[in-house]
């Protein structure tokens, strides 16, 4: 199974976008990459944000608080 998922995966193109392999509607793939691209840009809104200093733990408390809508 795991060498069918592979053989998929590469087989994907740039083009068809990410997961290409996976299989699901078009509605539910379209909201998928919107979900995507929104925590993608709160995760660089957040790194910009905060200070050299901060560890993975700050980095996640404050992306979990920022993604709620």
């Amino acid at each position: 199974m795991a060498q069918d998922r592979n053989e998929a995966h590469s087989q994907a193109s740039p083009e068809q976008g990410p997961a290409a392999y996976l299989k699901m509607p078009p509605e539910r793939r379209r909201a998928a990459m919107t979900h995507a691209a929104q925590l993608s840009q709160t995760a660089g809104r957040i790194a910009a944000a905060l200070p050299l200093s901060a560890d993975v733990d700050d980095f996640r408390r404050l992306l979990v608080a920022e993604a709620k809508p």
